[in-house]
C-alpha cells in the first residue's frame, strides 16, 4: 500500500472517531439544554450544541468528499491502466502488421488488391485475437506462426539465404521482415 492511500485511510478513520466524538458530544449538550434550569444555561448549551453539531455535519461533509475522491482516482488509474493496455496491444498489432507485410506482399505476388484484402484479414484477425485476455503474452513469432498457418500465407517459396545472410524458418517473424526479432532497424 502506498504513503498517500495509508494517510488517506488515517484521516478517514480520525474524522469517523471525530464524529463519533461530536455526535456523543452533541447527544450530551442537547440533553443537557433541554434540561436546563435557566434561559441563560439553556442559551449557552444550545449555542454548544449548534457549533457542535455544524463540526459533526462538516466531518460528515468531508468524508463524503474523500470518498467522491478516491472513488475518481480509481477510476481515473483503471482508465490509465486500460489505455496502458490498449497501447500495447496496438503496439503489438503493428509489429505483427510490420512482420506479416512481406509475406501479405508475397502471397499477393505484387496484386495490390489482393494484398489489400490479405492485409484487411489481418486486422480483422488481429483486432479479434487482441480480444483475448493473454493476448499481450504471446510472442511476437507465436502470433506470425499462427497468422500465417490461418491465412494461409505458409505456401511462400523457400529460397535459399543470399550469401552473407540467414536463412530464417519461413513464416516467422525474422523471415517476415529479414532481421533477427532481437536485431534493430
Amino acid at each position: 500500500m502506498s504513503d498517500a492511500s495509508e494517510k488517506a485511510e488515517r484521516c478517514q478513520r480520525i474524522l469517523g472517531e471525530l464524529t463519533e466524538l461530536g455526535l456523543t458530544l452533541a447527544r450530551d449538550l442537547h440533553a443537557r439544554a433541554l434540561s436546563a434550569e435557566t434561559t441563560q444555561d439553556a442559551q449557552a448549551l444550545s449555542l454548544a450544541f449548534q457549533r457542535v453539531s455544524r463540526s459533526v455535519r462538516q466531518s460528515l461533509a468531508l468524508e463524503a468528499k474523500m470518498e467522491r475522491e478516491a472513488q475518481v482516482a480509481a477510476r481515473e488509474a483503471q482508465t490509465r491502466a486500460h489505455l496502458q493496455q490498449v497501447g500495447r496491444a496496438g503496439d503489438l498489432k503493428r509489429r505483427v502488421g510490420v512482420a506479416m507485410n512481406r509475406l501479405i506482399w508475397t502471397e499477393a505476388d505484387g496484386d495490390e488488391d489482393e494484398a489489400e484484402a490479405l492485409d484487411d484479414d489481418l486486422t480483422a484477425r488481429l483486432d479479434e485475437m487482441a480480444l483475448a485476455e493473454d493476448f499481450l503474452e504471446i510472442p511476437l513469432e507465436t502470433l506470425v506462426a499462427q497468422l500465417t498457418a490461418d491465412m494461409g500465407l505458409g505456401a511462400a517459396p523457400d529460397a535459399e539465404a543470399p550469401a552473407g545472410e540467414k536463412a530464417w524458418p519461413v513464416g516467422s517473424a525474422a523471415w517476415a521482415t529479414g532481421r533477427a526479432p532481437h536485431d534493430s532497424a
